[in-house]
Formats: C-alpha cells, structure tokens, sequence
C-alpha cells in the first residue's frame, strides 16, 4: 500500500498520544516514495528513514543515537512486517512493532471519532481521500465523536472540488462550475473516486444537477451556467408551440451526454442559472452571458434571444422591437400604437443588463413620455397667458425629455426612432410656437400687465421679490439663459438639499416669467434687475438694483440691496468670502447673484451628452448652503430661456442667434413686433424674430436665445425656502409634472405585437398543461407595471369601506392620525383610478399636496387600511411609487367583492 505523508504524521500522533516518550517508530510502507526528511509531531522533529532491511533498520536506530540533538525521534519506514524483524530490533521501537496504518483508523484519528458512518464503507477510496485531504489543514473535531455520512461527504467536496456543502444543490453546482479550476480539480481523481462523485452529486442536486453534471460528462464544465440560461429561452412559456425551439431543445441535448431535456428540466436548470447570474451580479456573469448568446446561435435559435431577461442580445432585440413601436407611432400616434410602444419599452425596461446603463434606461422612458404626450391634447398657442402657462407646467417637462434623446442610441434603429420621435415633437411644438407668437406680438402690443401667475421681468421685484424681502432676508438668484426644462430637472429633487419650493396660496402654481424683448442678457438681465424696461451692462444692472425703491424701503442705508455677477463669486475656486459673508448677514435683507453656467454651456461643445444637476455646477450648492443656513428664502428666475439645438436650419438676415433690428419681417419664419416690452439699444425698440424651432441666424451651438419661442420668452419664477421655514400667504407647491410624466404606463398594456418571431406553425395540438417558468425568465407577455385599471364604483366599496364597523375600529386606533373621511376618499378614488397604483409624486398631485408631506399622510393611512399589518397599502420608497392591493382592503374590510351582494 502507498504511504501518504497525511498518514505517517496521523499514525505518529495517535502513538504519541499514548506514549509521549516514544523515540521511534516503525511504520509499514510498501514502496518507497517522496517524503520530508523530518516532520514535527507534538513540538518534537522526527527524521523519517527509508529501511528497506532488519540492517537498515538498525543503522537508522544507531544513527538516531548519535543524533543532531535538534532531532529529537525516529519514523522508520520499511516494507517488512513485526515478525520479519529481530527481537532486539523490535525492543528498540514503540510498542515493539511496526504499525500498519488502518485507513479508517487513521480518519477517525483525525476527526477525533470513535465510531463512522457504516455507510461510509461503501466507498472504499474515501480513508486515502480525506487522509490526503489533511494536508490542507486539519479537520474540525465530530460532535458526540462521531464521523457521519455528511461531514465525510462535506469534506471530500470541499477540499477537492472546492464545493463547502455536503448535498450541493443545482445552483452550488453552478457556483462551481463557472470558477477557473472546476474541470482540472475533478478530472485527475481516481476513477473510483471521480464515478462516486458524479453518483453523490447526481443524487443530491435534483434534475438541474443532472443538467450540469451531463456538461461535466462530455468536458463543457464551464459551459452549464451559460447553457442554463440558453434553457430559459428554449423551454420559455412564450415561446411554446415553436418549431425552432423544439428543434433547439433536441439539440441542446449532446452538451449534456445526450440526457432528455424536458421542459421541466429546462425550466428548472433556467431557474437555478438565474439565481447564480442574480447572486454573482451581472458584471461578473458577463462572459457567461456572452457565451450562451455564442450558444443560442449554435442551437440556431438566436432571435428568439428577446424571451430572456439578462442575455446581451436579448436586449438588442427588445430595444429594436421599442425602435419599431416608436417610430411606427411618431409617424402616425395613435392609442393602437402607443400600446405597443408602452409594451415594448416595458420589457426593454425589464431586461436586468438595462439597469447597469442608466442614461440609456432613462432615453426608452423618456422617448415613452413623449409617446404619450404626443397623443394627448395640446394648446392652441392663441392666448398667451394659457401658452405660457402650459410651457411651464407641460412643455418644460417636453423639452426636458427631448432633450435626453438627443446623441441618440447606440444601436442604429433605436437612434432614428429617437430622431422620428423628436421629429414629430418639434413638428407638433412649431404648430404651437406660430400661433404663440402672434399671441405675444397682440399682448405686447396692448400694454401688458402682469395678471395671475404671469409676471414679467420688470416686475418681479415688486410683485414677487420686495414683499418676500419684507418678511425675512432673500437670495434673488438669477441664472442667466435658464429655460423652465433645465430649472425642473435641477430642481427636482430640492428637498435633499434642505430646501422646499412654495408657491402663491391664491395661485396654488408658481409663477411664470416673461422676458423682455429681444430675448437676450443686455435686454432681459437689465430690465429684471432694474426692474424697469431697460438696457444695460453690469454696471447699470447693479445701480438699479442697488436704487429699487421697493426694495430700498426693506434695507438698511448701509446695506442697500446689492448684486453679485459671475466675476464677483469666486475665490481661488471656492465660494468668494465676501459672497459668504453678505448671505450670512441678516442685515443685508436681499442679495442678487447672477450664475451663468447654463447660458454658458450653449456655446460650449456639443459632444457631451449634458445632464442637469446641482451637483455638477459649480460653486451652486455652496451657494445654496449659505442661503439656507442664514434662512433665507431664494427667488430663482433667469432673464431668458433658450431653444436647444435640434436640427435646425441657418437663415439669411441677421449676426444674432434669432433676432434682428427692423421693423418688418422678410420672410414667413419671421415675426415684427415693436413698442410695448421691446428695447433695444438704438432706440428704435423694432425687432423681426424667428417665432419657430427650426431655423437660427448665426452658426450653430448647443443653443440659442433672442427670438420668440416660448422656450425663449418663459422663464421659471419660483420661491424655495429652507425646510421647516415658512412664508405667510405661500403654501407648499404640490408637484408639477404632466400626467403623462408618471411612470409606469398610464395605459394597460397589451401583447406586444410580433414579439416572437413568426416561424411556420405546426398542426394544433391539444396544449399540455406545464408549471409555470419560475424566476429569471420573464414571459413576453408581461403583465403591465401598473395593474390594468379595475371597473370599480368608487360610490359603492369606498362607501361601504368609510361606513363599516372594522373601519370604525380602525380609525379608532389611529386616534388622531387618521385621515378625514373625504381625505381618504379622495386618495382610494385617486388609487383605484389607477388600477391602485400611482408614484408618490402623481397621488400629491391628485391629492393638491406638496410632495413632502405625503410620507406623514401615507403613514397613517397604513395604520388605518393595514388591518393586522397586511399589506394592504404598501410604499416602495426605491421606486418612488404606492400600491393599494384593494382586493386585500375588501377582504380585511369584509366588503363585499364586484359583483357579490352582502
């Protein structure tokens, strides 16, 4: 028998444990083989000597009496048994013999056992194993000493394969086999050993670890996870009833040692591939996913790619399918076809590699807003105060969606649907913006006054500003070029910086600004910092504002309302002290600071895909701070929008972006408009403008401003303060975004159409009735994010809710948290209308409730309707969104369900 290193230190010990004197120590070994010199047992060396003769046995014991005294024993290893030596040999060795190691002796030596599994006797190659598997470190000690199947088993596993449990599963199986070494740790074990294994294994893995233990038969060990995901597109729900696939499903079966692959087998090695991808993250799995796609081609079955939710080329195929929807829609929009792109983008959305690539997530949702907006009604643009109204409110949120899709996409047919898209959006935006400008050129033209919300320039600092500026100290800022899109999208998440927008009481909506004509800084800055029509420089923009009567009879003599422009607000690339210093001093009741940084990004470079945030402008949130901790209220406004860059066209007439001096317009793309709120510099306050989106004077940039859009014309007027602070006649403003804003779809959805590829069907037969796809494999046909809204009579179960005894009880319990009963009327109705979905965002706007103070009304409402905390009414913070299960609320409420009577 062969001697391992293992075994000679566990025979050693198990003598020494009862003879710690012991100096030598004979043990029997058939061959000679490579051992240590010397090995190290309880804190004493032992030479280790090959005796191949009783005189080879008594040189090494002479030797060991002249030993170097670090050595301190002998091990004598020698193929001759007890009785083939001499007495006065054997007297000189421990116990007077030479020891033949027992494999399970030795194994129960090493796990501090007294007794093993009978079971285990079965495997006759198992002592040697976890004798050699010692080498790696010592075994833990048995409970109650004794050495079972399992622990045996789990030792095996883990110190040759690298698998720590016992009776791995399909997934550990999995785990296992995508890590560098799975193939070469199994391959060179004993055939007996290497048979068990595979047997054991078979055993406790289930019919998915059949599937990967038939990959390790035929060598494609690192090929089971990639085809577990393959399964998952064969063996799909939707994908039944294919030719194709069940031709790929026959083939599938030489990479498992020609095993039968069912469709309960595929969906179960498809359930347990996923589990791995989502546990080991989709980064790490990328070469895996890259080759089951290499798979799916040899199987010739590549285009039904789409069934899966992680595959690469899955996802290129769910986007070309959205492509499809989309372009199909913004050539011809319809309910018909804004189904499908609702469809569509919602299982491009669901595919788990979209969440990794965030922008591109966000263009297939807003390329979706747009959809819808695109079938929603739109204003006439003939009466200027409701246009400009409808820009801030809705065409904000417009061109901050059309603006994400510009750059396009990465794959060829997503980027022309984009450009379908916004082609269809600009088309619909210019049939607004000529009637707008006719409208503007009219109001101009009869003395404008500021009426409702809409308020121009030269009266933001005494309609909006002084009478803040009276009540506590205020930060006008001013950011020049800011169009309503760009202030909505830095703005929109405020509230994590401290800050909380208001808005009139009597309005309930901010204000609107209207800037002076031209649209430009000389114009607009001066008139809204003078506040009077005006032109001017820096120069005059701070005498003005410094001299504003309005704001003088708020301000201290020394401390007269003053302005800080671009130059003025940095110091060695921070905040300038001196800005700091004026925001902190309560004395200084109005600060005005002019920030540039979007009118400077119109003629920067248009290779950056630009994202608006206040995180990424500079000096910005310094600013705010300040602001915040001095509790001042901030007026943000800009002096003009601008109109992005989107395929527009040069025009003769003028060096302007969009604006010339005259007093006629030359061509149709132009409008004249004079006197009134038009100033120029020549005196002649004449102007032509372009009115529509296409066309510019000057060379093209990122952006343009000057001419009469209402992206140019409207600019933001609204008031934040720190939170927790408050101004008397202003009220929280309760969110702004349009309803088609809202995700998830506001239409229930349907089938996609063609969402498998058509192939040539087979004679009908009778469906077999199958468990459905666990986990990782979506089907194609995806119920809709947003449950498809319910025919409910509000009148009848909220009724029959609000009147019922349990409900009674409840509001008890809440005491005084809970809701009046029109309040959570109106919250169930806002809910069911919906399908009992909305995002937060969308029930505070139903509910004329700012954001902020929905979390408090969302809390006692579930202490109401979550009757022994059922799920009734629940609220996914991550996604922002709320869910009222209203079967669950009848149920828990005893009403009775549609179509039941009491």
């Amino acid at each position: 028998m062969s001697l391992s290193t293992p075994q000679i230190t566990a025979q050693l010990d198990r003598v020494l444990a009862s003879d710690v004197t012991a100096q030598a120590v004979a043990i029997r070994a058939a061959t000679r083989q490579v051992w240590p010199d010397a090995v190290t047992q309880h804190g004493r060396q032992f030479q280790l000597r090959w005796c191949e003769s009783s005189l080879a046995i008594r040189e090494a014991l002479c030797d060991m009496e002249q030993h170097d005294p670090a050595v301190s024993g002998l091990v004598v290893l020698t193929p001759l048994s007890t009785h083939e030596i001499a007495e006065d040999i054997a007297a000189r060795l421990a116990r007077a013999r030479v020891f033949q190691p027992e494999g399970w002796d030795i194994v129960r030596l090493m796990f501090e056992a007294k007794e093993t599994d009978a079971r285990l006797g079965k495997y006759a190659w198992m002592p040697q194993a976890l004798i050699d598997g010692a080498s790696q470190g010592p075994y833990q000690p048995v409970a109650n000493g004794f050495l079972d199947l399992e622990t045996a088993w789990r030792e095996v596993l883990t110190r040759f394969l690298g698998i720590e449990a016992a009776r791995p599963d399909a997934v550990a199986l999995l785990r296992w086999s995508i890590t560098p070494d799975a193939a070469a740790r199994l391959g060179p074990l004993p055939a007996a050993m290497r048979s068990d294994i595979l047997a054991w294994l078979a055993e406790t893995a289930g019919m998915a670890g059949a599937m990967v233990l038939g990959c390790v038969e035929v060598g494609r060990t690192s090929d089971a996870l990639p085809l577990g995901l393959v399964s998952g597109v064969v063996f799909a729900a939707d994908g039944e009833g294919q030719a194709a696939l069940g031709q790929a499903a026959i083939r599938l079966e030489r990479f498992v040692n020609d095993k039968h692959v069912g469709v309960t087998e595929g969906r179960a090695w498809a359930a347990a591939a996923g589990q791995v991808v989502r546990s080991q993250g989709l980064e790490t799995c990328r070469p895996m996913l890259e080759r089951a796609d290499g798979l799916l081609r040899d199987l010739r079955v590549p285009e039904f790619a789409q069934l899966s939710d992680v595959l690469p080329s899955a996802l290129d195929q769910r986007l070309r399918a959205f492509a499809r929807a989309l372009s199909a829609h913004s050539v011809e929009p319809s309910e018909v076809n804004l189904r499908q792109v609702e469809a569509h983008a919602d299982r491009a959305l669901g595919h788990a590699l979209l969440n990794d690539q965030k922008a591109r997530m966000e263009r297939v949702e807003m390329a979706r807003r747009l959809a819808r907006w695109l079938l929603g009604p739109m204003r006439s643009g003939a009466l200027l105060s409701d246009s400009v109204e409808w820009q801030a409110d809705e065409g904000a949120y417009v061109d901050w969606a059309r603006f994400r899709l510009l750059g396009g996409d990465e794959l060829t047919e997503l980027s022309e649907a984009y450009i379908e898209c916004r082609k269809a959006v600009i088309a619909r935006r210019n049939a607004f913006a000529r009637p707008f400008a006719n409208a503007l050129v009219q109001w101009n033209a009869n003395t404008p006054e500021d009426t409702g919300r809409i308020v121009p320039l030269e009266r933001v600092l005494d309609k909006v500003l002084s009478p803040i500026v009276a009540a506590q100290p205020t930060l006008l800022l001013v950011m020049d070029g800011l169009s309503n899109s760009i202030f909505r999208e830095l703005f929109s998440r405020v509230a994590g910086q401290g800050w909380q927008e208001l808005v009139p009481e009597a309005l309930g909506k901010p204000f609107v600004g209207v800037a002076a004509i031209p649209t430009i800084t000389e114009v607009s800055r001066a008139t809204l910092l003078c506040g009077r029509l005006t032109v001017g420089t820096q120069v005059q923009e701070r005498q003005g504002f410094a001299a504003h009567a309005g704001l003088l009879a708020h301000s201290r003599a020394e401390r007269p309302p003053r302005v800080f422009h671009k130059g003025d607000l940095s110091d060695a690339g921070s905040l300038a002290p001196e800005v700091r210093a004026a925001l902190a001093n309560q004395h200084q009741r109005v600060v005005a600071v002019v920030y540039n940084a979007v009118d400077d990004h119109l003629s920067g470079p248009d290779q950056l895909n630009q994202r608006w945030a206040l995180e990424d402008l500079r000096l910005l949130l310094p600013l705010l701070r300040e602001a915040r901790e001095a509790r001042r209220a901030v007026v943000i406004t800009a002096d003009h929008g601008h109109l992005l860059e989107d395929g527009t066209t040069q025009v003769p007439g003028g060096e302007s972006d969009r604006w010339r001096l005259s007093k006629t317009a030359e061509s149709p793309q132009e409008v004249a408009i004079s006197g009134g709120r038009v100033v120029t510099s020549d005196g002649t306050n004449a102007v032509a403008c372009l009115w529509g989106e296409s066309s510019r004077y000057a060379g093209r940039k990122n952006g343009y401003h000057g001419g009469l859009s209402p992206q140019e014309i409207t600019v933001p007027l609204s008031v934040f303060v720190p939170l927790g602070a408050s101004l008397s006649g202003w009220i929280p403003a309760p969110p702004n975004q349009p309803e088609w804003w809202e995700l998830p779809p506001i239409l229930p959805t349907q089938k996609p159409a063609s969402v498998v590829p058509p192939q040539p069907r087979p004679a009908r037969k009778k469906p077999v009735q199958t468990e459905a796809q666990p986990g990782l494999f979506a089907p194609v046909d995806l119920p809709p994010l947003t449950p498809e809204p319910r025919e409910v009579d509000a009148n009848d179960w909220i009724g029959g809710l609000l009147s019922s005894p349990i409900y009674a009880s409840q509001r008890q319990l809440a005491a005084r948290v809970a809701l009046p009963d029109e309040k959570m009327r109106l919250l169930l109705q806002a809910l069911a209308a919906r399908g009992g979905k909305l995002s937060r965002s969308a029930l505070a706007n139903r509910l004329a409730l700012a954001e902020v103070r929905i979390g408090g009304l969302l809390s006692a409402v579930r202490r109401v309707l979550n009757v022994d905390q059922a799920a009734v009414l629940t609220v996914d913070e991550t996604a922002g969104s709320v869910d009222l299960n209203i079967a669950l609320l009848q149920q828990q409420f005893k009403l009775p369900r549609q179509g039941e009577s009491r």
